[in-house]
């Protein structure tokens, strides 16, 4: 690799590609240090006739889908790359100029989006091999049927990720992992949520082999990498047409239980307090009392902060009139019972989250404030119900749960974020990290997103220390958002690399009528959480059909 320019040379079928990649090309050329110096057009692969009916088939499922769930699938729209490439030398595959700008031209790395096997001299011809893209488990090189498999089986996730090929290996090295969250009813909201995601992918980890060096990144692939419990098998094959049938049999299904649930269950979060006991395994918190909300309004993300003796819980409290939420307060009681809420902040904007943390004597509050496009840092003028506008921690991103933690002299932020609004804000946790709590010069690691599965990533609460070792609490949002919570313990931070290990998992499955639960609030005796709280107007017959569906 160049000291001073990574080179990397493009195979596309034609001048055309999806939408997706089009914008991960536009990101890849903002990198700083990444230089594309040479366009390969390949010939598209004649697609049997078989393939081709199962495409109409499939188009015409997701036009439905379109018009039903006002989603249209976008991502993979054709666009043409002659925008982007300027006086970028481009050839045909086979030709003259393509035997001379093999010879001539090197490169670090070929990044192949044609959807088909590489073409052998181009593994030769880059020093770094040919990366590509991976969709579904087995794996496929092309997008044309991404999630299909998922949702048709319907499972929960789709694994995606990146891998690349080099002469020296027998199979493909698997670069980067992250799985997107099936949506139980819309196969279009699936998969414009994982390809647009993917847009990443490319260019953060190419800016991390620049930031890191070759030697530790490879390294740190392979370490990252041990912690993913899903293994791949890689296949050429597109699916049958039969799995397209599946989906357009299993549509209606998941159309009419979702307009079931709609009918005949009203689900609301609640709060769960219990005592403090064994963290690791948060199972437990279906046996916490509940406390539940008047019926207009639901309660979520608690926090709980001691202070002079007492013991506040903070959360959000939305009206389901108003649509958007606010911030408020109660004190708990040593009888277990609890003050009236009272709200502390409400802003024309979505508000929730509201993580209190202490700095040098001083409360502070970061709230959520995605709706707003900032991230907003509060100071308490009286405890608990007064907080002023103190700055603008970051401007102009989405951000979601920003949550902090001091570690070994440095201040981290876990902040879960996204790209693109097509995405989910809740499948990509980034890492910052600044000298003190209240800066606004945070630094990003260089591995972001340090966790890109949709049942891992985004912080569900404080970050707490037993035992001298710390602890990150996560939510699972597989399938659902909110559906379920994690432990993980947290093997090593610093500013070179992040890894986690998942401890404890409670995942409800409509039991005690809990359906989902997704914040943890630790203090020093209790523990607060949230929960979806499920009332069913068909009583028994509705937990039987729970059962047996």
């Amino acid at each position: 690799m160049s000291a001073t320019v990574f080179r990397v040379a493009l195979v596309i079928e034609g001048e055309h590609v999806s939408a997706w990649q089009h914008l991960m090309l536009a990101r890849l050329q903002a990198v700083a240090g990444v230089s594309l110096v040479a366009v390969i057009l390949r010939q598209p692969q004649a697609v049997p006739w078989l393939q081709g009916f199962a495409s109409r088939l499939l188009h015409g499922l997701q036009v439905l889908d379109a018009n039903l769930f006002k989603c249209p699938a976008n991502a993979r729209t054709a666009q043409s790359v002659l925008d982007l490439l300027g006086d970028i030398s481009v050839c045909g595959a086979g030709g003259k100029r393509y035997q001379e700008i093999l010879g001539k031209q090197p490169v670090d790395a070929v990044i192949d989006l044609s959807g088909q096997e590489p073409l052998p001299e181009t593994i030769l011809w880059a020093r770094q091999g040919v990366w590509r893209y991976f969709f579904g488990r087995p794996a496929s090189l092309s997008d044309r049927f991404v999630g299909l498999q998922e949702y048709a089986s319907g499972q929960d996730e789709i694994i995606c990720g990146l891998e690349r090929i080099m002469e020296t290996r027998n199979e493909p090295e698997r670069l980067f992992y992250a799985t997107t969250s099936t949506d139980p009813v819309s196969l279009n909201r699936t998969v414009e949520r994982t390809l647009w995601k993917m847009a990443d992918f490319m260019p953060q980890r190419l800016q991390e082999l620049i930031q890191t060096g070759e030697e530790t990144f490879y390294r740190h692939v392979q370490t990252r990498l041990i912690t993913f419990p899903l293994v791949q098998n890689y296949v050429v094959r597109l699916p049958a047409l039969r799995l397209v049938l599946t989906a357009w049999l299993r549509y209606p299904f998941n159309v009419i239980r979702k307009l079931y649930q709609a009918l005949f269950r009203t689900e609301q979060w609640v709060l769960l307090l219990g005592k403090a006991g064994n963290l690791h395994d948060v199972r437990v918190l279906e046996q916490f009392r509940k406390l539940i909300p008047p019926p207009d309004r639901f309660w979520a993300d608690p926090f709980v902060v001691e202070h002079a003796g007492g013991q506040y819980v903070f959360f959000e409290e939305m009206f389901y009139a108003r649509g958007i939420g606010h911030l408020a307060c109660i004190r708990l009681n040593a009888d277990g019972s609890h003050s009236e809420p009272v709200k502390i902040l409400e802003k024309p904007y979505h508000l929730s989250y509201p993580f209190v943390f202490e700095y040098q004597g001083q409360h502070y509050l970061i709230p959520e404030t995605a709706g707003n496009n900032t991230l907003e840092l509060y100071r308490c003028a009286e405890f608990p119900h007064r907080w002023v506008f103190e700055k603008n921690l970051m401007e102009n991103v989405e951000a979601y749960d920003a949550t902090l933690q001091e570690h070994q002299g440095r201040w981290w932020m876990f902040v879960s974020m996204r790209n693109h609004a097509s995405c989910s804000p809740s499948e990509a946790l980034y890492l910052f990290h600044a000298d003190n709590p209240l800066s606004t010069n945070w630094q990003p690691h260089p591995q972001n997103p340090v966790v890109a599965r949709a049942s891992h990533a985004r912080p569900a609460g404080r970050i707490f220390e037993v035992e001298g070792r710390l602890y990150r609490p996560s939510q699972n949002c597989a399938g659902a958002y909110g559906r379920g919570l994690n432990i993980n313990l947290i093997q090593q931070l610093d500013e070179r690399f992040y890894r986690e290990e998942t401890v404890s998992r409670c995942l409800p499955d409509g039991g005690n009528d809990m359906n989902g639960v997704h914040t943890l609030g630790v203090g020093k005796d209790i523990v607060v959480a949230d929960a979806v709280h499920v009332r069913r107007r068909l009583g028994m017959l509705d937990r039987w059909l729970v059962k047996h569906a």
